[in-house]
């Protein structure tokens, strides 16, 4: 093994270790809510990510040359976030407050179509109700951020960047201010590290997409896309979808325990 091949497999080493660490505390939580299923899922979706890639011969080099070649695509992708994020909390400073707007939106998506009271029937409606719901609410802009960049000439995905980092930094400030920033980042740091992380990916994923076709376009591309580049991208893509899930988990089960301790934490 080179040297390189040792510095990736280290690498990975330290990814798996935090996957691995955040679906424990998620199981944990889900035992605790009596969703064994939701506890058994988190810790699937976790060995899923972090063993398969050792696991298949060749995988990890894969997904090193995929990184290397989105990476700094990807980064453009987390600065337009921040940007978002920062004109966000701009916003709230001038008088503007999404955060009723989030929470209507919220209570539409979870209300029962009957109009049936809220709470678990039973394990499956748990997992069900909870971490599929962030799951379906987060694939779509996952998507979008790849396909929209090729079709939009690049729109779609920095509008889904942008507005994602509006969201956050509008919402997380006004909370914020209203409970303290240090109990926004307990809130938001545990699923936000990996949901993040998958969306800024998946951005890389499309904007590269986007600089491939322009150089086919110009003629400095033979092909748009290749056999080896889409294994390549699939690689990234694969895990970044691993971790949105693993994000969603985290945020039905552990984030949810999370504010319950926050709420019922006594003032100091």
């Amino acid at each position: 093994m080179d040297a390189s091949q040792s510095r990736v497999g280290r690498g990975w080493t330290a990814v798996a270790a935090v996957v691995l660490l955040a679906a424990l505390g998620t199981a944990v939580a889900a035992v605790e809510r009596d969703a064994p299923l939701a506890a058994a899922g988190v810790v699937a979706v976790a060995l899923a990510t972090a063993a398969a890639p050792p696991a298949v011969p060749g995988a990890l080099d894969t997904l090193r040359a995929a990184w290397r070649e989105h990476r700094r695509y990807v980064g453009a992708a987390a600065g337009l976030f921040g940007l978002g994020a920062v004109a966000g909390a701009l916003l709230l400073v001038a008088g503007v407050d999404l955060l009723e707007l989030v929470v209507e939106l919220l209570d539409d998506e979870l209300v029962p179509a009957d109009g049936g009271g809220g709470g678990v029937a039973d394990d499956t409606t748990d997992l069900g109700f909870t971490a599929r719901f962030f799951v379906v609410q987060n694939t779509p802009p996952f998507l979008f951020a790849i396909a929209g960049a090729p079709l939009t000439v690049g729109l779609l995905t920095a509008f889904v960047m942008v507005f994602n980092g509006v969201v956050v930094g509008n919402v997380g400030y006004a909370v914020g201010r209203e409970v303290g920033f240090d109990a926004v980042a307990v809130l938001l740091v545990p699923h936000g590290v990996f949901e993040l992380t998958a969306l800024f990916l998946a951005a890389g994923v499309g904007f590269r997409l986007l600089h491939r076709l322009v150089e086919r376009v110009r003629g400095s591309r033979e092909a748009f896309v290749t056999r080896a580049y889409l294994r390549r991208t699939a690689s990234l893509v694969g895990v970044g979808w691993l971790l949105l899930v693993l994000a969603a988990f985290v945020e039905a089960y552990a984030t949810v325990a999370l504010a319950e301790w926050l709420l019922a934490a006594p003032a100091v």
